[in-house]
């Protein structure tokens, strides 16, 4: 115990004792949404369970190496792992393994297991984008030199994610993507015409996609077809309603009994909410909340603009990430197929997100009085622009 107390780790520890406390939460929902289904399938209540504790542990042992890496290495090296998560995703179109009509995973068959490449291709982007920001300084507000080629790189992985098709992880990285602008100085006009843009392809890829305009159609009208394409939603809402503010306790979900589809992946949101109640649920989207928070503390007490950038936007990369999922399972917006970050069950999600939590860990490590500051604060420069 002595010895526990004089341990002291050289990082923002609510950092981390947040993103331990949501995966503890989201391994223990985990256990209980994945239970009938593993007994269905595998014969073994614990199954899903098991793949998931191993690979909790590879994403913790993927946290503690990237927490101990100075994150100005990753400057170096952003365009060329931009570069890898642009090919990875183009690869998919020759060697991608289907699973419900679409492309989005390589099948790794020796270790039985798949991985998804825009995962790694998500989080490349924020550190491109970091890095690109911080080399043109003031020349990112010019839209040839500085603006332009960071947009060229965003449509370039947003549109492969869209033809595999994963529309939903397309849509939150370009908006993921526009806000680390924001964050970086972009000119307001730039970010419009960019906003603009990408809104009039997401029209014509809606009007000429008639599984799109089902969706669409589905979630405008969501009190029909209750039984086809708003069933998820449906179930997903009857789950958190039947939660009440107390919930039913630990293992007391029915909707897990192969009522709500992906209960122990991309709605398990509403399983947290039937057995946890709303206390449950408004205690996980606080601590999404306060993550974010300390992330863009962070960025500000930064010594150099690509670490306040590249903090601020690992921050909000999750917290979307974990807003977009939370209004998908409340019926807010239409179903998007995106997990819920160190809850969800699933590989390469969650090591990416602990690799993003781990270079921000790092980048807590160097604040200001540890290095000497090489320029202005990011709130500092918006704010002299009358940005915020």
């Amino acid at each position: 115990m002595k010895s526990f107390r004089k341990l002291k780790l050289d990082c923002d520890q609510r950092v981390l004792l947040i993103v331990v406390f949501i995966t503890v939460i989201g391994a223990s929902i985990v256990a209980s949404s994945s239970s009938y289904f593993s007994a269905a399938k595998f014969s073994d209540a614990y199954f899903l369970l098991k793949r998931h504790m191993v690979r909790i542990l590879v994403a913790a042992l993927f946290l503690v190496l990237a927490l101990n890496i100075d994150y100005r290495f990753y400057r170096r090296f952003s365009p060329f792992a931009l570069a890898l998560g642009v090919c990875l995703l183009a690869g998919l179109f020759i060697y991608g393994y289907a699973i419900r009509d679409s492309v989005r995973w390589y099948h790794v068959k020796f270790f039985r297991m798949t991985l998804q490449p825009s995962e790694f291709a998500r989080l490349a982007l924020v550190v491109f984008l970091a890095y690109w920001i911080n080399r043109k300084g003031k020349e990112f507000r010019e839209f040839r030199s500085g603006f332009l080629p960071a947009a060229i790189a965003i449509v370039s992985v947003v549109a492969l994610m869209a033809a595999q098709p994963n529309y939903g992880t397309a849509a939150a990285t370009a908006l993921i993507a526009v806000v680390v602008l924001f964050l970086g100085g972009a000119r307001l006009l730039h970010l419009a015409g960019l906003v603009i843009a990408a809104g009039g392809a997401a029209a014509i890829k809606v009007w000429s996609e008639p599984y799109i305009q089902q969706r669409v159609a589905a979630f405008l009208n969501r009190g029909e077809n209750l039984d086809a394409a708003n069933w998820q939603v449906h179930q997903s809402l009857i789950a958190l309603g039947s939660g009440g503010v107390f919930g039913a306790g630990f293992g007391g979900s029915r909707q897990k009994l192969s009522w709500l589809p992906d209960s122990h992946t991309d709605f398990i949101f509403s399983i947290l909410g039937e057995e946890a109640g709303l206390i449950g649920t408004v205690l996980v989207s606080l601590l999404f909340l306060l993550l974010v928070l300390r992330a863009l503390k962070i960025s500000r007490q930064c010594g150099d603009t690509f670490g306040e950038v590249l903090a601020a936007g690992l921050g909000c990369s999750i917290f979307i990430y974990a807003t977009l999922n939370m209004a998908v399972a409340t019926g807010v917006l239409p179903v998007t197929g995106l997990p819920l970050p160190f809850v969800s069950y699933g590989g390469s999600a969650l090591v990416v997100n602990a690799v993003s939590a781990g270079i921000l860990l790092n980048v807590s490590k160097r604040r200001v009085g540890k290095t000497r500051r090489r320029g202005p604060r990011l709130g500092q420069r918006l704010a002299r622009e009358g940005r915020i």
